[in-house]
């Protein structure tokens, strides 16, 4: 027998009563204040983000203020409620606690309940009256098992999973109106409750408003399985998130997806199978790979990879093999932008040494991130790789200001001669007085940099010298801070934000 999946409308009680509309209500309750006598006021439902009550003033009850005025404060509060899209929605639940006009505004406004955020212990009650209220809209459905939904970091307990299969069937009748869906799952051992246990749930189903969708749930402890069709349509899927055995496991539509992330399985992937899911993204401009997903053995190391829309490569986390990925690759002439977070001293020594021309014409953008002191080589090395760059940006929190030096300034020519653009972040005194030196040299050798870039807190130590560099602006913009947090491993971080342009 199916599980039943019935749910109760925990938000259905009208919780306004006619106390908010009786000015006698508020009279005496500001008496009974000056008496010390406490008169709390009565909600119709417990532990459901309840609004506490109004404090005494001398201000008229919120129902005599005009509906045009309402609805203006109602618009200004939702603008600036609920900024993060991985935290649990509260604005369509306070607002329905707060008088009858805005109640009314709320449950007739079915996209405000279109964004669900489920962690365990699965709330069936508050989850059945989101996706009820969302009526036909297209959902944006995450859900996070073991895993904080605002920092992405792995609880170091495990959640009681009471109930899922109730959750499961709960949400099976709407998975077809999903929109954006996020499946973010952490277990250190192989369980029954993973990733194909969820992903079952679109098996046969046509997903006409499906815009992106990630699965980031260790694949690699997953059993391998047959190869599965996913979806039987996907029609505007640009956004694709998986990893590990996902990429084996699943047939996936690709031909419109734009973005691209995939994440290692235990066995890694050979070039063939990865060039076959590239062939099929035939829009593809964004790219990110995650760790050690290639498996070369017996594969002959030459150009194979065909990317003729690429604009942004990443290669994150602990990918081992740069030099050969990007040897690989047989033409990307729109690529702008390369990422390689974090990058060890080795990592692109084979590409210079096998690379006798600009493979990437149009690259003018570098984002790096020297592990350790040696790791501070491979800029020497991308210097030469990739002549053509003008934005550099270091992702460093804790740049060596003695190895920023020695790979700047202790050079006959300059390093990365086009370079126009310089952002780093957490500058501290002695890297400040590094990067004097550097633009004021680079002002010598008549290749100045237009501007340098840090994050507010580093300003003052960068200020002092900036009336010595002439031209070159000194810009308090945190271009590294969004992208330090980002561009790492989706269990160790942020798997979902976009990165900055």
């Amino acid at each position: 027998m199916a599980a039943s999946t019935e749910y109760t409308d925990p938000f259905a009680p009208l919780l306004i009563t006619d106390e908010d509309y009786d000015p006698l209500f508020w009279v005496n309750r500001r008496k009974a204040n000056h008496q010390g006598i406490i008169q709390p006021r009565p909600m119709a439902v417990p532990n459901l983000h309840l609004i506490p009550p109004l404090s005494p003033t001398t201000d008229p009850p919120i129902a005599s203020i005009p509906p045009d005025v309402l609805g203006y404060i109602l618009n200004l509060v939702y603008e600036k409620s609920d900024s993060d899209k991985n935290k649990r929605p509260n604005s369509p639940i306070v607002f329905s606690h707060v008088c009858r006009f805005w109640r009314s505004v709320a449950l007739d406004n079915s996209l405000w309940w279109s964004r669900v955020i489920v962690t365990p212990p699965w709330k069936l009650d508050e989850v059945g009256t989101f996706l009820s209220r969302s009526k036909d809209c297209p959902l944006d459905l995450r859900i996070f098992v073991n895993i904080s939904p605002t920092t992405s970091v792995p609880y170091t307990y495990s959640a009681s999973l009471h109930n899922y299969e109730h959750f499961r069937n709960l949400i099976s009748p709407h998975i077809h109106r999903c929109r954006i869906f996020h499946l973010q799952i952490y277990f250190s051992t192989l369980t029954d409750f993973g990733v194909p246990f969820f992903l079952e749930l679109f098996r046969g189903v046509h997903m006409p408003y499906l815009e992106q969708f990630v699965a980031d749930g260790r694949f690699e402890i997953e059993r391998r399985l047959y190869h599965r069709k996913l979806f039987c349509s996907a029609p505007l899927l640009q956004d694709l998130r998986m990893g590990g055995n996902g990429l084996i496991n699943y047939i996936l539509p690709l031909n419109a997806v734009t973005k691209l992330h995939i994440t290692a399985p235990a066995e890694g992937v050979s070039p063939a199978q990865l060039n076959a899911v590239f062939n099929g993204c035939t829009y593809l401009t964004e790219l990110a790979l995650y760790d050690d997903i290639l498996d070369l053995t017996g594969f002959p190391l030459s150009p194979l990879f065909a990317f003729p829309s690429l604009i942004t490569l990443q290669l994150l986390a602990n990918v081992g093999i740069i030099s050969e990925f990007l040897i690989l690759i047989s033409s990307a002439p729109k690529l702008r932008r390369l990422v390689l977070v974090p990058v060890y001293e080795p990592d692109l020594l084979l590409f210079q040494e096998m690379t006798t021309r600009n493979k990437f014409p149009s690259l003018t953008s570098l984002v790096l991130s020297p592990l350790d002191d040696y790791g501070w080589k491979a800029a020497i090395y991308a210097s030469t790789c990739f002549p053509d760059i003008s934005h550099l940006l270091f992702t460093n929190s804790n740049a060596d200001p003695d190895e920023f030096r020695w790979c700047f300034l202790e050079r006959t020519t300059p390093l990365f001669p086009g370079l126009l653009h310089l952002a780093l972040k957490c500058v501290d005194e002695r890297l400040g007085h590094a990067i004097n030196e550097l633009v004021i040299s680079r002002h010598s050798q008549n290749v100045p940099l237009q501007t340098v870039s840090v994050n507010e807190a580093s300003l003052r130590h960068l200020s002092p010298y900036s009336h010595l560099w002439g031209d070159t602006k000194l810009l308090g913009a945190d271009l590294v801070g969004p992208l330090g947090e980002d561009l790492t491993h989706p269990i160790r971080n942020h798997f979902l934000k976009p990165v900055p342009s």
